[in-house]
């Protein structure tokens, strides 16, 4: 489990919105120039307010290792995978149709199963969005 430090910049019912300093774990990371963090390396987090933290709290949060690695699998090797089964599929299928090039039709089924592959991503997002497990929750206010 990972803590991190933010300052509470407001309050929407029962979560808070949390400005965070890009924290040192990211220097190590292979995206940190194309993070959504921010030019400044702040980034804006949502996150559970157990603790009744109040704007311009300082405080602790985390976020669950398990939930980093589940994200990250979700968002980079789902679309890579449905891709390659497109692209596999194609070539396996394309003998059968007469008169078409096997390397377009490849190309297309792969557009067509990572394209699929966002939609039940987004859709799944929705979905796991009220999965309290997944959701940074602060820890104490300091």
């Amino acid at each position: 489990m990972v803590e991190e430090h933010g300052i509470v910049t407001g309050v929407k019912g029962a979560n808070a919105v949390i400005r965070a300093e890009r924290s040192s774990a990211c220097e190590g990371c292979a995206s940190k120039k194309t993070c959504a963090s921010g030019a400044n390396g702040e980034m804006c987090i949502e996150a559970e307010n157990a603790v009744g933290a109040k704007t311009g709290d300082h405080v602790i949060f985390t976020v669950g290792s398990a939930s980093v690695m589940k994200a990250g699998v979700l968002l980079y090797l789902v679309p890579v995978l449905s891709f390659i089964a497109g692209v596999v599929i194609g070539q396996i299928v394309s003998p059968y149709l007469p008169g078409v090039n096997h390397d377009l039709v490849s190309g297309a089924l792969g557009a067509i199963f990572l394209a699929v592959a966002f939609i039940g991503l987004k859709l799944y997002g929705r979905f796991a969005d009220k999965d309290q497990s997944m959701r940074p929750r602060i820890l104490r206010v300091v």
